[in-house]
């Protein structure tokens, strides 16, 4: 019996590699993850929100359409200002607008009593005499008196109603005397004669200086021209 060994192999065996670990494999697998997840957390926050974003387009219009409105209220004064001149400048050359103002007349006073006289209340003669009867001329108004309404006196008075001028005219009997002596019952008060032509006799009176013309069935009273 051989016992020499057979010849071992001069060719040496591979020596078998142990196995990876398979915890070398999760770590990496859980690196992975982990970078990915926080590569996603990174880009949420750097991300803007919805929100922001519309906000921010909502502020960007918002002065647009405040300057569109302002635009539009600050051409309205203008059309309001336009018209208002045009109305203006129409009314100013209607001819209503460039006519006079006419004079105001002088309305009927009421009946006082006082002594009617040169100065006085034109309403003292509607007093004595009456309403007159007929509107005179633009100089006065007239106050037909007596029995048989023979004498016209044809008053004249002022805006105030204070008597500025009176002339008498009687009937075709008068003379100059008559006329006269009828007259100075119409002088104001305190009337002191001073000087006296055989047709114009002078007075100084508290009303001012009066002048009685004298003419053939008439006379007049008036102030004297300063």
């Amino acid at each position: 019996m051989d016992n020499h060994f057979p010849d071992l192999p001069t060719v040496p065996m591979p020596v078998a590699k142990p196995p990876r670990s398979r915890h070398k494999r999760w770590l990496i697998v859980g690196v992975v993850l982990l970078l990915i997840i926080g590569a996603s957390i990174v880009g949420a926050i750097l991300r803007p929100s919805p929100s922001q974003t519309g906000h921010a387009s909502n502020a960007s219009s918002t002065p647009t359409a405040l300057q569109t409105g302002q635009a539009a209220n600050a051409a309205t004064p203008t059309a309001n200002s336009a018209q208002a001149a045009s109305t203006s400048t129409s009314t100013s050359t209607s001819p209503a607008a460039a006519a006079p103002t006419p004079t105001p007349e002088i309305g009927q006073p009421s009946a006082t009593h006082g002594r009617p006289r040169l100065g006085g209340p034109f309403s003292d003669f509607v007093g004595k005499y009456g309403t007159p009867t007929n509107q005179g001329d633009s100089s006065g108004e007239n106050f037909w008196v007596g029995t048989d309404q023979a004498i016209d006196i044809n008053v004249a008075r002022d805006e105030q109603g204070a008597v500025t001028q009176l002339n008498v005219l009687g009937p075709m009997s008068w003379d100059t005397q008559q006329a006269q002596s009828y007259c100075v019952q119409f002088l104001p008060d305190n009337a002191v004669q001073f000087k006296a032509t055989s047709t114009e006799i002078d007075y100084h009176s508290s009303a001012g200086e009066v002048v009685l013309t004298l003419q053939t069935k008439s006379c007049l009273l008036s102030f004297a021209r300063s």
